[in-house]
């Protein structure tokens, strides 16, 4: 999970409308229960895809792609 953040974070700093400002950060996986797969998958689907969607709101299929990695980096 954590490459795929980090591409992620890249793909964003490099996007001409967002930047580094609008990177994911530390925060989304901070937790005082424990991080298994399934308080992963409510990360990734409460938290960073519903981001991404805004981020990235006229490129549904730019959204689509992250879900896809995000998702699949969850059993990795």
């Amino acid at each position: 999970m954590i490459e795929v953040v980090e591409v992620l974070n890249n793909d964003i700093k490099e996007d001409a409308s967002l930047g580094g400002g609008f990177r994911i950060g530390h925060s989304y996986f901070c937790t005082e229960n424990d991080a298994d797969d399934e308080w992963l998958e409510g990360v990734v689907e409460f938290e960073l895809i519903p981001l991404l969607e805004e981020y990235w709101f006229d490129e549904p299929s730019k959204v689509e792609q992250w879900c896809v990695k995000l998702r699949g980096a969850i059993r990795e």
